[in-house]
């Protein structure tokens, strides 16, 4: 009886000393500087159970999976450098498989191997990831014993846990750097396009005025093969610009450089105003143009340039889509949102080309597209500058049913301070 009392007394020391082990091991996974701090600190207790010879750890190459590399050692008798040879080439080419007490059983058997009595090789493996292995090698004369080895793969773990961290916290580095760089690309590429949008639109803003000036017979009368020509370049200037005007645009949001200038807006004025500018081309389809904006509704705050820009361009689709029947723009409250819907009765748009027309470049196609050339960045930029504002843009549609575009504007926005 007291045997056995002794026995469960030494059980209670040894778990204690376990615990007091693993907490150790904890707080030093957590708060060791670097993996050298770390691995002696391991090395150190595994010293305690054992008399070592030679430690080392080696990481297994993420690139080329035959490959290992030594990325710690404390290396104790012998030549060091020629040891470590030895030692990488054991690893690589001469485990064996044994190990009945391996705390990895439940990897496979080859995994887990075990070269002479003296020499205990553990394969350090978490999550399915192999990143290494742990070598640990005593004098020839001197034994694994089995209540040690237990021991020995738990801190075998808690090295496999730090291995694990670091490539984590690698990845994470080295996908940051790209972020970073491929970010600088961009606003690189948006400077750039910004630059050569401001070249190209002086010349093109001359041809256009030159093509007006002649269209208008200021230099006298055109015959009519003339008047063709010219008007094919004035049109054809007139999309240019546009075009520029939208790839200016796009690259200012994309490179963050565009701002907002927030000022009180009178609703009524700025959709009557928007819907002017489109009022010529529905008059040439016989489209009916509607405005209807709620009684509660008088003002608004927001860039007044932009807003209107996004209003044109909504307006435009929708009149470019429409064939007949009707425009309408319907201004109302919805909680701490001011709604513009832009509703028209034209051919719709299926589920799949929704997906892709808020996307740069993208363009619906149709027979009535191909009579009204454009940038397809349009609903890109209007939607960016609603996002700019703190709101965005949806789209309701079937095909063969009309759409309706709705353009959320918060009501909460502050009025932009002009420094004096």
């Amino acid at each position: 009886m007291s045997y056995n009392i002794v026995v469960e007394d030494n059980d209670v020391i040894d778990n204690n000393q376990n615990l007091d082990k693993n907490n150790s091991l904890l707080f030093l996974l957590e708060t060791a500087e670097n993996l050298e701090d770390f691995c002696n600190s391991c090395v150190n207790f595994i010293s305690e159970l054992i008399e070592v010879k030679n430690i080392i750890v080696c990481q297994q190459l993420a690139e080329n999976e035959d490959e290992i590399e030594i990325i710690y050692d404390r290396i104790l008798m012998g030549e060091r450098e020629n040891k470590l040879e030895v030692i990488k080439k054991r690893i690589k080419d001469e485990l064996i498989l044994n190990s009945n007490y391996s705390c990895y059983s439940n990897f496979p058997k080859n995994e887990v191997q075990k070269n002479r009595e003296n020499i205990y090789i553990i394969p350090l493996i978490f999550k399915k990831y192999h990143l290494g292995y742990l070598y640990i090698e005593t004098e020839s004369n001197k034994k694994f014993l089995k209540n040690k080895i237990k021991e020995i793969d738990t801190i075998a773990k808690y090295i496999t846990l730090y291995l694990y961290n670091q490539t984590l916290e690698e990845k994470q580095e080295t996908l940051k750097k790209e972020e970073e760089r491929l970010k600088e690309n961009h606003r690189n590429q948006s400077q750039y396009i910004s630059h050569m949008n401001h070249e190209l639109r002086t010349p093109i803003a001359a041809v256009i005025g030159f093509a007006k000036m002649l269209q208008q017979r200021l230099y006298g009368d055109l015959n009519p093969k003339q008047a063709q020509y010219i008007d094919a370049i004035y049109q054809s200037g007139t999309y240019l610009l546009e075009l520029i005007s939208d790839l200016l645009d796009i690259s200012k949001i994309q490179a963050e450089k565009e701002e907002l200038f927030i000022e009180q807006i009178l609703v009524y004025e700025l959709c009557e105003s928007s819907l002017a500018l489109i009022k010529t081309k529905a008059d040439e389809k016989n489209l009916n143009l509607n405005l209807e904006i709620s009684s509660d509704i008088s003002y608004c705050f927001a860039d007044q340039r932009r807003i209107k820009q996004i209003l044109v361009n909504l307006l435009s689709n929708a009149v470019k889509f429409t064939e007949k029947g009707s425009v309408t723009l319907e201004v109302t409250k919805e909680k701490n949102n001011l709604i513009f819907q832009i509703i028209d009765t034209g051919i719709g748009i299926d589920k799949e080309s929704q997906s892709k027309l808020f996307k740069p470049f993208s363009q619906l196609q149709t027979h009535l597209q191909k009579k009204h050339r454009g940038s397809g960045l349009g609903l890109v930029i209007s939607r960016e500058l609603a996002r700019l504002h703190g709101g965005d843009i949806t789209l309701t549609s079937e095909k063969n049913q009309g759409s309706c575009f709705t353009f959320y504007l918060p009501m909460n926005l502050k009025p932009s301070v002009i420094e004096e």
